[in-house]
Protein backbone atom coordinates (compact mmCIF):
# COMPACT_ATOMS: atom_id res chain seq x y z
CA UNK A 1 0.00 0.00 0.00
CA UNK A 2 2.62 2.43 1.08
CA UNK A 3 5.93 1.14 -1.08
CA UNK A 4 8.94 1.01 1.49
CA UNK A 5 7.34 1.36 4.27
CA UNK A 6 8.93 -0.65 6.83
CA UNK A 7 6.25 -0.55 9.82
CA UNK A 8 3.07 -1.84 10.33
CA UNK A 9 -0.07 -0.56 8.05
CA UNK A 10 -3.37 -1.59 9.62
CA UNK A 11 -7.16 -0.95 8.04
CA UNK A 12 -10.61 -1.76 9.52
CA UNK A 13 -10.58 -5.28 7.94
CA UNK A 14 -7.38 -6.40 10.40
CA UNK A 15 -8.48 -8.20 13.31
CA UNK A 16 -6.01 -6.38 15.34
CA UNK A 17 -6.95 -3.44 13.97
CA UNK A 18 -9.47 -1.81 17.31
CA UNK A 19 -6.62 -2.78 19.58
CA UNK A 20 -4.47 -1.00 17.35
CA UNK A 21 -6.87 2.20 16.91
CA UNK A 22 -7.83 2.21 20.57
CA UNK A 23 -6.95 5.52 22.91
CA UNK A 24 -7.29 6.37 26.56
CA UNK A 25 -10.69 8.11 25.87
CA UNK A 26 -13.45 5.24 24.89
CA UNK A 27 -15.77 8.11 24.44
CA UNK A 28 -13.97 8.87 20.85
CA UNK A 29 -15.31 6.27 18.40
CA UNK A 30 -13.53 7.62 14.82
CA UNK A 31 -12.75 4.78 12.44
CA UNK A 32 -9.86 6.00 10.20
CA UNK A 33 -9.11 4.11 7.17
CA UNK A 34 -5.40 3.48 7.60
CA UNK A 35 -3.07 2.90 10.86
CA UNK A 36 0.66 3.88 9.85
CA UNK A 37 2.12 2.59 12.71
CA UNK A 38 5.87 4.00 11.72
CA UNK A 39 9.26 2.45 12.70
CA UNK A 40 11.40 5.40 12.10
CA UNK A 41 10.99 8.65 10.50
CA UNK A 42 11.36 7.74 7.23
CA UNK A 43 8.13 5.68 7.43
CA UNK A 44 6.34 8.93 8.61
CA UNK A 45 7.79 10.70 6.14
CA UNK A 46 5.87 8.00 3.62
CA UNK A 47 2.50 7.99 5.13
CA UNK A 48 2.62 11.72 4.88
CA UNK A 49 2.85 11.40 0.97
CA UNK A 50 0.38 8.57 0.93
CA UNK A 51 -2.30 10.59 3.24
CA UNK A 52 -1.14 13.80 0.79
CA UNK A 53 -1.39 12.13 -2.68
CA UNK A 54 -4.65 10.25 -1.80
CA UNK A 55 -6.42 13.49 -0.66
CA UNK A 56 -6.75 11.81 2.90
CA UNK A 57 -7.28 13.92 6.58
CA UNK A 58 -3.72 13.40 8.30
CA UNK A 59 -3.63 13.21 12.27
CA UNK A 60 -0.86 12.13 14.00
CA UNK A 61 -0.78 9.27 17.70
CA UNK A 62 1.55 9.11 20.42
CA UNK A 63 0.39 8.87 23.65
CA UNK A 64 -3.67 9.04 22.98
CA UNK A 65 -4.43 10.45 25.48
CA UNK A 66 -5.72 13.73 24.36
CA UNK A 67 -9.35 14.34 25.92
CA UNK A 68 -10.78 15.24 22.53
CA UNK A 69 -9.61 12.61 20.92
CA UNK A 70 -7.50 14.75 18.03
CA UNK A 71 -5.22 11.78 17.15
CA UNK A 72 -8.18 9.76 15.29
CA UNK A 73 -10.54 11.02 12.62
CA UNK A 74 -13.48 8.39 10.55
CA UNK A 75 -11.98 8.01 7.39
CA UNK A 76 -7.94 9.40 7.45
CA UNK A 77 -4.92 8.69 8.17
CA UNK A 78 -3.39 7.86 11.49
CA UNK A 79 0.72 8.16 11.61
CA UNK A 80 0.89 6.29 14.67
CA UNK A 81 4.46 6.92 16.49
CA UNK A 82 4.39 4.92 19.30
CA UNK A 83 7.50 2.48 17.90
CA UNK A 84 9.88 5.99 18.08
CA UNK A 85 10.50 5.13 21.60
CA UNK A 86 14.60 5.51 21.84
CA UNK A 87 15.87 7.31 24.68
CA UNK A 88 19.48 9.05 25.26
CA UNK A 89 20.77 10.88 28.48
CA UNK A 90 23.58 13.33 28.01
CA UNK A 91 23.96 13.68 32.07
CA UNK A 92 26.85 16.31 31.90
CA UNK A 93 25.51 18.31 29.21
CA UNK A 94 21.85 17.27 30.99
CA UNK A 95 19.80 16.96 28.01
CA UNK A 96 17.94 13.71 26.54
CA UNK A 97 16.88 12.93 23.84
CA UNK A 98 13.35 11.16 23.72
CA UNK A 99 11.63 9.43 20.55
CA UNK A 100 8.13 10.96 20.30
CA UNK A 101 6.30 7.85 20.98
CA UNK A 102 7.09 7.54 24.54
CA UNK A 103 5.21 8.21 27.79
CA UNK A 104 6.38 9.67 30.96
CA UNK A 105 6.23 6.74 32.86
CA UNK A 106 9.05 5.29 30.60
CA UNK A 107 11.12 8.44 30.34
CA UNK A 108 11.16 8.99 34.33
CA UNK A 109 12.55 5.70 35.79
CA UNK A 110 15.71 6.08 32.85
CA UNK A 111 16.60 9.82 33.93
CA UNK A 112 16.48 9.52 38.00
CA UNK A 113 18.95 6.77 37.19
CA UNK A 114 20.98 9.52 36.52
CA UNK A 115 19.65 11.71 39.31
CA UNK A 116 17.86 14.13 36.71
CA UNK A 117 14.18 14.73 35.85
CA UNK A 118 12.21 17.19 33.17
CA UNK A 119 8.50 18.69 33.38
CA UNK A 120 6.76 15.73 32.73
CA UNK A 121 2.94 14.82 32.89
CA UNK A 122 1.06 14.43 36.16
CA UNK A 123 -0.13 10.71 35.08
CA UNK A 124 2.89 8.68 33.63
CA UNK A 125 0.42 7.09 30.64
CA UNK A 126 0.63 10.70 29.22
CA UNK A 127 2.38 11.11 26.02
CA UNK A 128 5.77 13.10 25.63
CA UNK A 129 4.49 14.88 21.78
CA UNK A 130 1.50 15.93 23.21
CA UNK A 131 1.91 17.13 26.60
CA UNK A 132 5.22 18.82 25.66
CA UNK A 133 3.75 20.31 22.40
CA UNK A 134 0.97 21.89 24.28
CA UNK A 135 1.34 23.69 27.21
CA UNK A 136 3.19 21.18 29.25
CA UNK A 137 2.03 22.01 32.62
CA UNK A 138 3.82 19.59 35.48
CA UNK A 139 4.89 19.14 38.93
CA UNK A 140 8.17 21.02 38.14
CA UNK A 141 6.64 23.78 36.36
CA UNK A 142 7.40 26.38 38.80
CA UNK A 143 10.38 25.86 39.46
CA UNK A 144 11.94 25.04 35.79
CA UNK A 145 8.98 26.09 33.42
CA UNK A 146 6.67 24.45 30.73
CA UNK A 147 7.68 21.58 29.04
CA UNK A 148 8.41 23.56 25.71
CA UNK A 149 10.11 25.91 27.87
CA UNK A 150 12.81 22.87 28.14
CA UNK A 151 12.49 22.20 24.35
CA UNK A 152 16.20 22.55 23.21
CA UNK A 153 15.27 21.02 19.98
CA UNK A 154 13.28 18.64 17.92
CA UNK A 155 13.39 16.53 14.56
CA UNK A 156 10.19 16.79 12.95
CA UNK A 157 8.47 16.14 9.22
CA UNK A 158 6.90 18.61 7.52
CA UNK A 159 4.34 18.85 5.07
CA UNK A 160 6.82 18.38 2.38
CA UNK A 161 8.08 15.75 3.52
CA UNK A 162 11.64 17.10 4.84
CA UNK A 163 12.99 16.24 7.90
CA UNK A 164 14.37 19.27 10.26
CA UNK A 165 16.35 19.72 12.88
CA UNK A 166 14.71 22.92 14.19
CA UNK A 167 16.10 24.44 17.36
CA UNK A 168 16.61 28.52 17.84
CA UNK A 169 19.09 28.98 15.10
CA UNK A 170 17.86 26.48 12.59
CA UNK A 171 14.32 27.04 11.82
CA UNK A 172 13.48 29.58 14.59
CA UNK A 173 10.26 30.41 13.41
CA UNK A 174 9.37 26.50 13.69
CA UNK A 175 11.10 26.48 16.82
CA UNK A 176 9.14 28.72 18.38
CA UNK A 177 5.69 27.35 17.51
CA UNK A 178 6.61 23.84 18.59
CA UNK A 179 7.33 25.15 22.13
CA UNK A 180 3.38 25.52 23.00
CA UNK A 181 1.21 24.89 19.69
CA UNK A 182 3.40 22.02 17.23
CA UNK A 183 0.06 20.28 16.23
CA UNK A 184 -0.68 20.96 12.87
CA UNK A 185 2.55 21.96 11.66
CA UNK A 186 4.23 18.32 10.94
CA UNK A 187 5.17 15.18 12.59
CA UNK A 188 7.74 15.84 15.67
CA UNK A 189 10.06 12.39 15.29
CA UNK A 190 12.23 12.65 18.40
CA UNK A 191 12.38 15.40 21.09
CA UNK A 192 15.45 17.47 22.95
CA UNK A 193 15.22 18.36 26.30
CA UNK A 194 16.56 20.46 29.46
CA UNK A 195 17.44 18.40 32.18
CA UNK A 196 17.34 19.47 36.10
CA UNK A 197 18.61 17.69 39.05
CA UNK A 198 16.01 16.01 40.99
CA UNK A 199 16.69 13.52 43.40
CA UNK A 200 13.99 12.75 46.27
CA UNK A 201 11.01 15.39 46.53
CA UNK A 202 9.00 15.99 49.51
CA UNK A 203 5.61 14.98 48.58
CA UNK A 204 2.05 13.82 49.55
CA UNK A 205 -1.43 14.01 50.27
CA UNK A 206 -3.93 15.91 52.46
CA UNK A 207 -6.93 14.59 52.88
CA UNK A 208 -9.85 16.89 54.32
CA UNK A 209 -13.37 17.16 55.11
CA UNK A 210 -15.07 18.37 52.06
CA UNK A 211 -16.93 20.83 54.39
CA UNK A 212 -13.90 22.27 55.26
CA UNK A 213 -12.45 23.19 51.89
CA UNK A 214 -13.45 26.64 52.23
CA UNK A 215 -11.66 27.66 54.47
CA UNK A 216 -8.73 25.37 54.07
CA UNK A 217 -8.14 26.28 50.50
CA UNK A 218 -8.44 29.89 51.14
CA UNK A 219 -5.96 29.42 54.15
CA UNK A 220 -3.82 27.48 51.37
CA UNK A 221 -3.92 29.95 48.77
CA UNK A 222 -2.97 33.15 51.58
CA UNK A 223 0.00 30.43 53.05
CA UNK A 224 1.44 29.92 49.19
CA UNK A 225 0.75 33.21 47.63
CA UNK A 226 4.73 33.93 48.27
CA UNK A 227 5.87 30.22 48.75
CA UNK A 228 9.00 29.80 46.80
CA UNK A 229 9.17 28.31 43.83
CA UNK A 230 10.43 25.17 44.74
CA UNK A 231 6.83 24.27 46.37
CA UNK A 232 3.69 23.21 44.15
CA UNK A 233 0.38 22.22 45.38
CA UNK A 234 -3.07 21.79 43.72
CA UNK A 235 -6.84 21.70 45.27
CA UNK A 236 -8.77 18.49 44.00
CA UNK A 237 -12.51 17.57 44.87
CA UNK A 238 -12.88 14.14 43.86
CA UNK A 239 -14.31 11.20 45.59
CA UNK A 240 -11.96 9.57 48.45
CA UNK A 241 -9.32 7.08 47.23
CA UNK A 242 -9.40 3.82 48.78
CA UNK A 243 -7.51 4.08 51.34
CA UNK A 244 -8.20 2.07 54.38
CA UNK A 245 -7.44 4.68 57.03
CA UNK A 246 -9.63 7.15 56.23
CA UNK A 247 -12.82 6.89 58.55
CA UNK A 248 -15.60 5.13 57.35
CA UNK A 249 -17.69 7.96 56.94
CA UNK A 250 -16.04 9.38 53.78
CA UNK A 251 -14.77 5.94 52.58
CA UNK A 252 -16.72 6.82 48.53
CA UNK A 253 -18.12 10.33 49.57
CA UNK A 254 -16.36 13.69 47.86
CA UNK A 255 -13.45 15.00 50.05
CA UNK A 256 -11.02 17.72 49.17
CA UNK A 257 -7.53 16.53 48.57
CA UNK A 258 -4.08 18.83 48.63
CA UNK A 259 -1.74 16.91 46.89
CA UNK A 260 2.16 18.78 47.61
CA UNK A 261 5.04 18.51 45.91
CA UNK A 262 8.14 20.27 47.12
CA UNK A 263 12.11 20.19 45.84
CA UNK A 264 13.27 21.97 49.33
CA UNK A 265 16.88 20.48 50.61
CA UNK A 266 15.28 20.37 54.05
CA UNK A 267 12.99 18.04 52.75
CA UNK A 268 9.78 17.52 55.10
CA UNK A 269 11.18 20.13 57.26
CA UNK A 270 10.96 23.08 54.63
CA UNK A 271 8.17 25.65 56.57
CA UNK A 272 6.52 26.04 53.66
CA UNK A 273 5.10 22.20 53.46
CA UNK A 274 4.68 22.34 57.36
CA UNK A 275 2.38 25.36 57.09
CA UNK A 276 0.52 23.17 54.52
CA UNK A 277 0.31 20.25 57.12
CA UNK A 278 -0.69 22.59 60.14
CA UNK A 279 -3.65 23.86 57.98
CA UNK A 280 -7.00 22.60 59.16
CA UNK A 281 -7.99 19.02 60.77
CA UNK A 282 -6.39 16.49 57.78
CA UNK A 283 -8.40 12.99 58.03
CA UNK A 284 -4.84 11.80 56.53
CA UNK A 285 -1.18 13.52 55.96
CA UNK A 286 0.96 11.52 53.79
CA UNK A 287 4.20 13.91 53.42
CA UNK A 288 7.02 12.18 53.26
CA UNK A 289 10.69 12.01 51.45
CA UNK A 290 9.31 10.14 48.23
CA UNK A 291 10.95 8.14 45.23
CA UNK A 292 10.30 10.79 42.33
CA UNK A 293 8.88 8.02 40.01
CA UNK A 294 6.70 6.89 42.37
CA UNK A 295 5.23 10.11 42.94
CA UNK A 296 4.87 10.36 39.11
CA UNK A 297 2.50 7.26 38.92
CA UNK A 298 0.58 8.17 42.14
CA UNK A 299 -2.34 9.43 40.12
CA UNK A 300 -2.12 6.64 37.53
CA UNK A 301 -5.60 5.25 39.15
CA UNK A 302 -7.62 7.77 39.42
CA UNK A 303 -7.26 7.85 34.89
CA UNK A 304 -7.76 4.09 33.92
CA UNK A 305 -8.16 3.28 30.35
CA UNK A 306 -11.13 1.65 29.10
CA UNK A 307 -13.74 4.15 30.60
CA UNK A 308 -15.37 7.55 28.95
CA UNK A 309 -13.83 11.05 29.69
CA UNK A 310 -14.99 14.92 28.61
CA UNK A 311 -13.45 17.70 30.05
CA UNK A 312 -13.72 21.56 30.71
CA UNK A 313 -10.36 24.29 31.39
CA UNK A 314 -9.49 27.88 31.79
CA UNK A 315 -6.81 29.77 33.36
CA UNK A 316 -8.10 31.91 36.00
CA UNK A 317 -7.31 35.21 37.20
CA UNK A 318 -7.46 34.16 41.05
CA UNK A 319 -9.93 31.89 43.62
CA UNK A 320 -12.21 33.90 45.23
CA UNK A 321 -14.99 32.12 47.95
CA UNK A 322 -17.75 31.93 45.44
CA UNK A 323 -15.70 29.55 42.86
CA UNK A 324 -14.28 27.03 46.04
CA UNK A 325 -18.20 26.88 47.04
CA UNK A 326 -19.11 25.89 43.50
CA UNK A 327 -16.53 23.50 43.19
CA UNK A 328 -17.63 21.79 46.41
CA UNK A 329 -21.64 21.81 45.18
CA UNK A 330 -19.91 20.36 41.75
CA UNK A 331 -18.32 17.42 43.19
CA UNK A 332 -21.42 16.83 44.90
CA UNK A 333 -23.66 16.21 41.92
CA UNK A 334 -20.63 14.18 40.36
CA UNK A 335 -22.03 10.73 39.18
CA UNK A 336 -18.68 9.32 38.53
CA UNK A 337 -16.23 8.89 41.73
CA UNK A 338 -13.13 9.49 39.09
CA UNK A 339 -14.82 12.75 38.24
CA UNK A 340 -12.79 15.74 39.28
CA UNK A 341 -12.98 19.85 40.25
CA UNK A 342 -9.30 20.45 40.12
CA UNK A 343 -7.43 24.31 40.88
CA UNK A 344 -3.43 24.10 40.12
CA UNK A 345 -1.35 27.06 40.75
CA UNK A 346 0.73 28.77 37.94
CA UNK A 347 3.67 31.12 39.15
CA UNK A 348 7.46 30.66 39.49
CA UNK A 349 9.04 30.37 36.51
CA UNK A 350 6.14 29.81 34.34
CA UNK A 351 5.37 33.55 35.47
CA UNK A 352 8.83 35.14 35.93
CA UNK A 353 9.68 38.30 33.57
CA UNK A 354 12.63 36.59 31.75
CA UNK A 355 10.57 33.51 31.17
CA UNK A 356 11.38 32.33 27.54
CA UNK A 357 9.26 33.69 24.52
CA UNK A 358 6.84 30.90 24.05
CA UNK A 359 2.89 30.39 22.11
CA UNK A 360 1.86 29.75 25.37
CA UNK A 361 -0.17 33.11 26.31
CA UNK A 362 -1.56 33.02 29.85
CA UNK A 363 1.55 33.58 31.89
CA UNK A 364 -0.27 36.16 33.58
CA UNK A 365 -2.76 33.52 35.04
CA UNK A 366 -2.57 32.79 38.66
CA UNK A 367 -4.57 29.22 38.44
CA UNK A 368 -5.50 26.82 35.97
CA UNK A 369 -8.73 24.32 36.76
CA UNK A 370 -9.70 21.45 35.22
CA UNK A 371 -13.29 19.98 35.12
CA UNK A 372 -12.97 16.46 34.45
CA UNK A 373 -16.31 14.02 33.97
CA UNK A 374 -15.92 10.43 33.48
CA UNK A 375 -18.65 7.56 32.91
CA UNK A 376 -18.63 4.17 32.24
CA UNK A 377 -20.41 3.57 29.11
CA UNK A 378 -23.02 5.29 27.24
CA UNK A 379 -23.20 8.87 25.86
CA UNK A 380 -22.76 10.96 29.16
CA UNK A 381 -24.63 13.57 28.18
CA UNK A 382 -25.21 14.23 31.84
CA UNK A 383 -21.87 14.43 32.68
CA UNK A 384 -20.96 16.41 29.84
CA UNK A 385 -23.59 18.99 31.16
CA UNK A 386 -22.04 18.59 34.37
CA UNK A 387 -18.69 20.21 33.17
CA UNK A 388 -20.03 22.72 31.19
CA UNK A 389 -21.77 23.77 34.37
CA UNK A 390 -18.65 23.48 36.53
CA UNK A 391 -17.11 25.48 33.83
CA UNK A 392 -20.24 28.41 33.85
CA UNK A 393 -19.79 28.85 37.61
CA UNK A 394 -16.20 30.15 36.97
CA UNK A 395 -16.24 32.35 34.04
CA UNK A 396 -15.69 35.40 36.46
CA UNK A 397 -12.74 34.20 37.50
CA UNK A 398 -11.31 33.56 33.42
CA UNK A 399 -7.93 34.99 32.31
CA UNK A 400 -9.54 34.62 28.72
CA UNK A 401 -9.40 30.92 27.75
CA UNK A 402 -8.77 27.12 28.29
CA UNK A 403 -5.78 25.10 28.74
CA UNK A 404 -4.68 23.72 25.02
CA UNK A 405 -4.37 20.38 26.29
CA UNK A 406 -7.34 20.07 28.26
CA UNK A 407 -9.86 20.96 25.55
CA UNK A 408 -13.11 18.86 25.19
CA UNK A 409 -14.96 16.92 23.05
CA UNK A 410 -17.33 19.06 20.40
CA UNK A 411 -15.76 22.23 22.19
CA UNK A 412 -16.31 24.63 19.47
CA UNK A 413 -13.88 26.71 17.65
CA UNK A 414 -14.25 30.16 19.76
CA UNK A 415 -13.46 28.52 22.88
CA UNK A 416 -10.32 26.56 20.98
CA UNK A 417 -9.26 29.73 19.15
CA UNK A 418 -9.17 31.40 22.84
CA UNK A 419 -6.33 29.40 23.99
CA UNK A 420 -4.28 31.72 22.69
CA UNK A 421 -3.80 35.19 22.04
CA UNK A 422 -4.68 37.18 19.03
CA UNK A 423 -0.72 38.10 18.38
CA UNK A 424 0.59 34.10 19.21
CA UNK A 425 -2.24 33.23 16.51
CA UNK A 426 -1.15 35.32 14.21
CA UNK A 427 2.10 34.67 14.32
CA UNK A 428 1.29 30.63 14.20
CA UNK A 429 -0.94 31.38 11.30
CA UNK A 430 1.63 32.63 9.31
CA UNK A 431 4.73 29.64 10.45
CA UNK A 432 1.61 27.28 9.43
CA UNK A 433 1.15 29.02 6.08
CA UNK A 434 5.06 28.76 5.41
CA UNK A 435 5.75 24.90 6.24
CA UNK A 436 1.62 23.29 5.60
CA UNK A 437 0.30 26.03 2.97
CA UNK A 438 -1.98 23.30 1.39
CA UNK A 439 -3.24 22.55 4.87
CA UNK A 440 -1.85 18.27 4.73
CA UNK A 441 -2.41 18.39 8.35
CA UNK A 442 -5.48 18.56 10.40
CA UNK A 443 -5.80 22.60 10.87
CA UNK A 444 -5.59 23.77 14.14
CA UNK A 445 -8.19 25.90 15.72
CA UNK A 446 -5.94 28.80 15.94
CA UNK A 447 -5.23 28.88 12.45
CA UNK A 448 -8.83 30.42 11.88
CA UNK A 449 -8.83 33.59 13.15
Amino acid sequence: MIKGFKGRLLTPGDTDYDDHRRIWNEAVHARPALLARCADTDDVALAIGYAHDNGLLLTVRAGGHNFAGRSLADGGVVIDVRDLNGIAVDPERRITRLGAGLRWGQVDPVLQKHGLATTGGSVSKVGVAGFSLGTGLGWLGRLHGLAGDNLTGATIVTADGAVRNVGPSTDPGLYWALRGAGTGLGVVTEFRMRLFPVVQPTTGMLIHRLEDAHNVLWQVVEATAAAPAHLNWAAVLTCAPPIPALPGDVQGRPVFLVPVFSTAPNGVDDPHVQALRRIGRPLLDTIAPTDFCAFQTSTDDAAPDGTHWDVRSEWLTHLDGPAIDHAAAMIEEASSPLSEFLFRPLGGAISAPDAPDTPFSYRHAAYMTEIIANWPSGGGAAERAWTDKGLNGLTHLSAGGPDVNHIGLDEDAHRARSAYSPAARSRLASIKQAYDPEDIFQSPPWVHG
